[in-house]
């Protein structure tokens, strides 16, 4: 993979890590679904990689993404609840990337924690009502790998 690459394998790399819920993970936006769409879900956002200033040692492929992990319910426990789970999934976990070795993920510690949930007025769920929404930020570090 080349080192342009990496903000959409890190992406990939969270994605992997919360397949075991039992929520539908959208990448990027929610896209046409067959049928009513099912609450909750989940939304990552693919945020493109940062690059630390070269130093003396040179550049070794070092980057840095801030991914926001969106929760959306039909109600604020629904959407509270998918987002306390998925974080659950990804807290101090380290994703599988090849060609790159990945740091732990952590939740983003500059930001103050997840909000409370939002009404999304231009969504309904099947019901008719507007669905609730949260998020959260996750920060992940990967570096070239010395066999890749």
């Amino acid at each position: 993979m080349a080192d342009t690459d990496v903000g959409w394998a890190h992406t990939q790399g969270l994605a992997g890590l919360l397949e075991p819920l039992p929520y539908r993970l959208f990448i990027g936006q929610v896209d046409e679904v067959d049928g009513p769409l099912e609450y909750p879900h989940l939304i990552l956002w693919p945020p493109p990689a940062t690059r630390p200033t070269v130093t003396l040692n040179g550049y070794g492929g070092e980057v840095t993404t801030t991914t926001q992990l969106t929760a959306v319910g039909r109600d604020p426990r629904e959407a509270i609840t998918a987002l306390d789970r998925a974080s659950a999934m990804l807290h101090r976990r380290r994703p599988v990337i090849e060609g790159r070795r990945c740091s732990l993920i952590t939740q983003q510690p500059e930001a103050a924690g997840p909000p409370q949930p939002q009404r999304d007025e231009q969504a309904r769920t099947p019901d008719g009502h507007a669905p609730y929404f949260t998020f959260a930020l996750f920060t992940l570090h990967s570096s070239r790998s010395p066999d890749g």
